[in-house]
């Protein structure tokens, strides 16, 4: 199945816009269940439900409150729809892979920037007189910042810098990104 090679273009997580969207529409649910068993109590939709109606009824189409809300109205619709339609940053590193006869065509396989900072400070865990470590990883950067109980950290940065720097050539990761190390001394 060879065909043309497709790119990997992984887009962010819609989670937060997903979560904000699924508050308001249950907030304006429950709203909407209230003011329905409040008119069946009442007899009469409650005061606050149908002022706003009351209020566009009273609106004439070319006055300026009918534009300005019409204006406000279409931005906030098309910023929703290009937030819909322009794809997010690239969030992944890619990674160079081994050509294998099982896979026939290209593959390309990615990893992403939180699993490069995770293999980071795992990897500066097992050199000697780290402490403790965590890292951060952009496209072009990991960041490691080093604990450490040693007075001299001079040499550590070097080991860390270049044990990470390995660590991350040997996982696939093309081109591997800068590594910068900031050490902290406990003692």
């Amino acid at each position: 199945m060879n065909g043309p090679r497709v790119r990997l273009r992984p887009r962010p997580s819609r989670a937060v816009p997903a979560v904000v969207c699924s508050l308001v529409l249950l907030a304006a649910g429950v709203l909407l269940v209230w003011a329905a068993i409040a008119r069946l109590v009442e007899g009469q939709w409650p005061r606050f439900f149908t002022a706003v109606p009351d209020w566009l009824a009273s609106l004439s189409w070319n006055s300026p409150g009918s534009w300005i809300a019409g204006i406000v109205l279409a931005v906030i619709g098309a910023l929703l729809l290009l937030t819909v339609l322009i794809p997010g940053r690239f969030h992944s590193l890619p990674l160079h892979l081994e050509p294998s006869p099982e896979v026939t065509g290209t593959s390309e396989a990615v990893m992403p920037r939180r699993a490069a900072a995770r293999l980071a400070a795992a990897t500066c865990e097992h050199i000697d007189g780290v402490s403790s470590a965590s890292a951060t990883a952009s496209d072009r950067e990991v960041r490691v910042n080093v604990t450490t109980a040693l007075r001299n950290t001079a040499d550590l940065q070097h080991w860390v810098a270049d044990g990470v720097s390995s660590r991350l050539q040997a996982s696939g990761l093309d081109p591997v990104p800068h590594i910068t190390v900031t050490i902290r001394s406990s003692s």
